[in-house]
């Protein structure tokens, strides 16, 4: 059969492709690094502050949403006021937003940690957050959780659901209070997990 060319010129096309989808997926690995690194400093900066008004910072989100957003995910500190410690699963008020918002935009407009212009926004974490890193568990100590294991995680259980309160971080995860009964569940082995509390 007569090769004319055109097979060559497609597989030459399809190694382009690839090669611009490589170079695609590497450079959103990057620029996603790099909303990561803003977003790390934003809470190392403003962790402190926002403490001294009774609240903890959760996480800062750094993304472009049509429009560059830092949003700030805020809750009350345990105990930190009277108001606080008689009501531990109060969520936030506007007033604690305001605050928390007045008091960032002071610091990041002297700081400024991100050169071009953005929104800021300050949130509560709702009452079914997901919990995604060890620090989000650490912050949720006490509170009932929802999880969902990898299969296999544990043999000895014929549900992947399971649901009961964070008691305590352990090495590699964390230890599930489930009636009388403690489960030491993994962080790797969660595929997913939330904050369940009974409405």
């Amino acid at each position: 059969m007569r090769n004319d060319g055109r097979h060559a010129r497609a597989g030459f096309e399809s190694g382009s492709a690839k090669a611009a989808q490589s170079a695609d997926a590497l450079s959103r690995l990057k620029a996603s690094a790099d909303l990561g690194e803003t977003a790390a400093r934003v809470e190392r900066l403003l962790e402190a502050p926002i403490a001294n008004l009774g609240c903890r910072l959760l996480e800062a989100q750094y993304r472009h949403e049509g429009r560059w957003v830092l949003r700030l995910v805020i809750d009350r500190a345990p105990g930190a006021t009277p108001e606080a410690a008689a009501a531990p699963e109060a969520g936030v008020t506007l007033e604690d937003c305001g605050a928390v918002s007045e008091l960032a935009g002071r610091i990041l407009d002297v700081e400024d940690p991100i050169p071009h212009a953005f929104a800021l926004e300050v949130t509560s974490p709702g009452l079914f957050r997901l919990l995604k890193e060890r620090r989000h568990f650490a912050q949720s100590l006490g509170k009932v959780c929802r999880f969902t294991l990898a299969p296999g995680v544990l043999p000895e259980r014929t549900e992947r659901t399971l649901r009961g309160t964070i008691e305590a971080l352990t090495d590699d995860g964390v230890r599930l209070a489930i009636g009388e009964e403690r489960i030491a569940v993994p962080l790797e082995a969660i595929r997913s997990a939330r904050l369940d509390p009974d409405l």
